[in-house]
C-alpha cells in the first residue's frame, strides 16, 4: 500500500519501528530518545512526523511498531478518548511489541494536597498550560492505568509509581 508522508523520511517506515509519540520540544527540556521516529503535533526540532496522535494510522500500518513510547502524553486526552488511543496503539504494535508509558500519578497529587502543597498539586495535575496542548484532561493512578491497558489487551510487565507512573506493557496477541 502506497502512503504519502508529509514531514518525515519515508525510509523510516519499515516493520519494527521505534515510535516516540508526543516527543515535544527539546528546547523546553523534553527528552527525545535516540533511534526513535519522533512524532508531535507541533514541528519542533528533530520531529519526524508532525500529526495528531489520533491520525497515526494514516501514516503507520497496523503491526509496524516494535516499541511505542508515550512520555506524559496520555493525560492530554479525555478519559474515554484515552481508552481509544490505547486501543489504537495496541493495533500499531507488532505481536510482542512493547508500550512504554509515563503519566502523572494522581495519587502523588493527592499526597501533595494532604501535605498542604495545594498549588503544586493543581499545577502538576492540570498541566503547565504553556500552550493549547499543555493541559491535562484526565488523571491516572496505577490501578486506573492498569485497567485501561488490560482492557485493550496489554499484559503489564512493570508498573512503578512515584510522582509519575512508569509502565512497561506488552502486546501478546
Amino acid at each position: 500500500m502506497e502512503r504519502k508522508f508529509a514531514g518525515w523520511v519515508k525510509n523510516k517506515l519499515k516493520r519494527g519501528i521505534l515510535l516516540d509519540i508526543g516527543s515535544g520540544n527539546p528546547a523546553s527540556g523534553e527528552n527525545q530518545p535516540q533511534g526513535y521516529v519522533l512524532q508531535d503535533i507541533e514541528p519542533y526540532q528533530n520531529i519526524d512526523l508532525v500529526c495528531d496522535i489520533r491520525d497515526l494510522p494514516k501514516y503507520i500500518p497496523d503491526g509496524y511498531c516494535s516499541v511505542i513510547r508515550a512520555s506524559h502524553v496520555l493525560e492530554h486526552f479525555g478519559t474515554k478518548e484515552t481508552q481509544e488511543v490505547i486501543k489504537m496503539i495496541y493495533r500499531l504494535l507488532e505481536k510482542g511489541g512493547k508500550f512504554i508509558i509515563f503519566v502523572p500519578n494522581f495519587r502523588w497529587h493527592a499526597q501533595l494536597v494532604a501535605q498542604g502543597q495545594d498549588e503544586m498539586a493543581v499545577h502538576y495535575a492540570f498541566g503547565g498550560q504553556l500552550d493549547e496542548w499543555d493541559y491535562h484532561k484526565t488523571g491516572y493512578t496505577p490501578k486506573i492505568l492498569r485497567k485501561y491497558l488490560e482492557q485493550a489487551g496489554f499484559e503489564i510487565l512493570t508498573l512503578d509509581e512515584a510522582s509519575s507512573i512508569e509502565c512497561h506493557a506488552i502486546k501478546n496477541y
